[in-house]
């Protein structure tokens, strides 16, 4: 029977391409805030780290890193970070963009091992997770075996473009600063910011690098930027109409 809540984190990925045995979400997720999301909730739902780091594999570009970055440092529990510093690991060694390294770095392992799952954290089991571990799982302090890619539950790009059609903002631009930009501003600022100083701040990048991508953002007509009136310096950045 297929699972008709729109709201769990399987229907959130169903939406992105991953087939679950559940209805996708009616509306496109927060890439971003479902992978901490996902960190959350991987050890009581150990199908969903072959699964995601597959999707990661196969659709990595599609993540606005220098977003996920951020939202890293400022919303994921510090007890969760290992969760998803394995899980872009183990993504990268098979595959997915280097590029994602910027939001693996951030993360930080646990000093004291443990099996990733909680099914083997009862005394009895936790030396077979342990045994079987992987050495990236070691090295993050979270015991879990080495990863089995499942290519064949993940749908093509163009599935996800026609599902998603805000991902061919991120995919075009590969997931750079570029692409946090302009989620970070559909998402998170309402479609506007009132400078480069706040955009900077909120997407955790420098104001050098930001101004940058803006000026490749206004070329490419995705986003308007107006000076402030009485202002030569202050920019206010909007998204095209």
């Amino acid at each position: 029977m297929i699972n008709t809540t729109n709201t769990t984190i399987e229907s959130r990925w169903a939406r992105l391409g991953v087939l679950f045995n559940a209805e996708p979400s009616p509306e496109s997720p927060d890439i971003e805030r479902l992978i901490l999301d996902t960190a959350r909730e991987l050890p009581s739902n150990p199908r969903l780290f072959p699964l995601v780091i597959t999707w990661l594999v196969e659709h990595g570009f599609f993540v606005a890193r220098h977003r996920l970055k951020h939202l890293v440092t400022t919303e994921l529990e510090p007890e969760h970070q290992p969760v998803l510093g394995l899980l872009l690991d183990e993504a990268i060694a098979h595959g997915a963009p280097a590029e994602l390294r910027i939001v693996r770095d951030v993360c930080t392992p646990f000093t004291i091992s443990r099996p990733l799952f909680d099914a083997y954290r009862d005394p009895s089991l936790a030396d077979i997770a342990k045994s079987s571990a992987s050495e990236s799982s070691k090295w993050w302090g979270i015991w879990a075996p080495p990863v089995e890619l499942k290519r064949d539950a993940v749908r093509p790009s163009r599935w996800i473009l026609e599902h998603n059609p805000h991902a061919f903002d991120r995919i075009v631009r590969r997931g750079d600063l570029r692409a946090s930009i302009l989620e970070t501003l559909r998402i998170d600022l309402s479609g506007v910011v009132p400078s480069v100083a706040k955009l900077s701040r909120v997407i955790g990048a420098t104001r050098v690098a930001v101004r940058a991508a803006i000026e490749s953002l206004s070329q490419e007509g995705a986003i308007v930027a107006q000076s402030h009136q009485g202002s030569t310096k202050e920019r206010e950045i909007g998204l095209a109409a």
